[in-house]
């Protein structure tokens, strides 16, 4: 274990007993990824955690075959055992999997202890030249539920904020990210990226918002700049529809309106991006 994992898997231990409390962001994010691919195939769920995020009876109805993917394998594991999948041959459980290949790098170094230019060329090396995942893909269907946050946190604590290349960090990494669930789709599948963006922190009034004014409210915030470094959603749609490395591979971009997710020690503003890789 590295100080990164370690801290995921805290971090999934504090939120195992909260399976009531996800029900509606739950139905959000298993609808999403229902709705938007085809019957039958292969689903991989990146960050899959507890699945906390995902109703798995409602997933298998949907696909022939699911495979979930956690840095942490310990919550793979709970979570298919809370919803009674323990043995399914059909959900497939793939722990210990680092999806930037630089979890061991980063957790060499902190904010007060950084590292040096050289080892920081050779990190963005590492995440830019990512060998492809040691997965049974391509995929009919791909989720990334609630995953890049963490990513970007995992910079955020490595270097903080202050450290001149922080951002360009922050950025490699969004970008291989999105790249990742492009690639691990096949000709003509469906990807869904599920982000949350704006917490109850820097927002206090965000549980008080009538799911009515969440556009308008989401549109005020980041105009403010009130946003996790690196999730402004616009941003992120941008990135998919007008990469010239993601852009040429998808035929249609859409953005969701956003929804509440009560966490429990604080509320999030999340949205979800459905795309398509063109067939063949």
């Amino acid at each position: 274990m590295n100080r990164i994992a370690d801290e995921q898997k805290r971090l999934n231990e504090e939120s195992r007993g909260r399976w009531d409390l996800y029900r509606s962001h739950r139905e959000r994010v298993t609808g999403l990824v229902v709705e938007s691919a085809a019957s039958g195939g292969s689903l991989c769920v990146l960050g899959a955690g507890n699945s906390n995020d995902v109703d798995l009876g409602a997933l298998a109805g949907r696909f022939e075959r699911i495979h979930l993917v956690d840095l942490d394998a310990d919550a793979l594991q709970a979570g298919a055992s809370r919803q009674g999948y323990e043995d399914s041959e059909q959900i497939v459980l793939h722990g210990d999997v680092d999806v930037t290949s630089m979890a061991d790098l980063l957790a060499r170094w902190t904010p007060e202890h950084p590292p040096e230019g050289d080892d920081l060329d050779a990190c963005l090396a590492t995440v830019a030249g990512r060998p492809p995942l040691d997965l049974p893909g391509p995929f009919d269907a791909v989720a990334s539920v609630c995953l890049l946050t963490q990513l970007v946190a995992s910079v955020v604590n490595t270097l903080g904020e202050g450290h001149p290349r922080y951002l360009e960090m922050v950025t490699q990494v969004r970008a291989r990210h999105l790249q990742l669930l492009v690639e691990l789709l096949r000709p003509g599948g469906t990807g869904v990226l599920v982000a949350e963006f704006v917490s109850s922190a820097t927002f206090a009034d965000l549980p008080k918002i009538p799911e009515s004014r969440l556009p308008e409210t989401a549109v005020q915030l980041i105009e403010a700049r009130n946003f996790f470094t690196g999730m402004n959603p616009l941003v992120i749609r941008g990135l998919l529809e007008a990469d010239p490395r993601l852009a040429p591979m998808l035929e249609s971009v859409e953005m969701t309106k956003p929804w509440l997710w009560d966490f429990g020690p604080r509320v999030y503003l999340v949205c979800a991006f459905v795309f398509r890789r063109k067939p063949a």
